[in-house]
């Protein structure tokens, strides 16, 4: 992470957002028409990184030889997706949230799920920009600047911002400081989603009926492990970590909102 490569990222990401969001108060298109070209945009993201990501693998089958398990190849392939890569981040939710915007009828259900939109898209989108998950995948600056995924992932992110940006500044979503409950009480359901999916994708051992443990663990929503890797091995130093999650929300949240204030603030300074 803030490697070269990944600096130089930050640097392109930062230009793109500030160019998309001067576009957008140029042109001023419809929520419709920006949200059908996110949308579009975000599906052919989706289909980049799915080939970028997606790996042939052998068949394999346990076998016991002189008593130790090893795994022998039967000689067929497939291919396969990661757990990690599946769209259950709030990045990749971004995807199902543009279409239910676009298709839902009901004027208080669209602004709420344009209120989800603003928040998540850009404190998630900056906080991927800026802490890639990616950028330890990559050795040196040159493959890093090349790679399709790093070019999807970062273009993808910066994307999502100006749309979060762009919602809250379009007179048509009419986003106002209050909608920020939406986002709190839809990210929460979200979340508690999270701790459930974590658990089905990762890989359990065990012994008879006792849990050994995990193999292979996922992280969706950071729920279950720290982006700072902070051991949690007894229960209570989760918890502590998951009341500092909610403290970061309540801090982060506000503040990305607050413009929507201001913004109500200065119409009703000018009337």
């Amino acid at each position: 992470m803030f490697s070269t490569g990944h600096l130089i990222w930050i640097a392109i990401s930062i230009v793109l957002i500030v160019a998309g969001i001067f576009l957008c108060k140029k042109k001023k298109p419809t929520m419709r028409r920006m949200t059908s070209l996110c949308l579009l945009l975000a599906i052919i993201s989706e289909v980049i990184k799915f080939l970028s990501v997606i790996e042939i693998v052998p068949i394999v089958e346990q076998v016991v030889e002189n008593g130790v398990l090893v795994y022998q190849e039967t000689g067929k392939y497939a291919p396969y997706l990661q757990a990690e890569h599946m769209p259950f981040e709030l990045c990749s939710l971004q995807i199902p949230f543009m279409f239910l915007s676009l298709i839902v009828k009901d004027d208080k259900w669209r602004k709420r799920i344009w209120s989800l939109m603003y928040g998540t898209s850009i404190i998630g989108g900056t906080m991927a920009v800026f802490l890639s998950s990616i950028a330890p995948e990559f050795t040196d600056t040159i493959s890093f600047l090349t790679a399709p995924r790093a070019w999807q992932f970062f273009l993808y992110h910066a994307m999502i911002i100006v749309q979060g940006v762009y919602i809250g500044m379009s007179e048509e979503a009419d986003m106002h400081f209050k909608d920020m409950k939406w986002m709190i009480i839809l990210t929460l359901v979200l979340d508690c989603v999270s701790f459930y999916m974590n658990s089905i994708m990762s890989v359990p051992f065990y012994n008879g009926d006792e849990l050994m443990g995990i193999a292979y663990d996922i992280n969706y929503f950071s729920s279950y492990n720290n982006p700072l890797g902070i051991v949690f091995d007894e229960k209570w130093k989760w918890l502590l970590y998951l009341l500092v999650r909610i403290g970061i929300a309540i801090l982060l949240i506000p503040v990305v909102y607050s413009p929507l204030l201001m913004k109500k603030t200065k119409k009703c300074d000018e009337t």
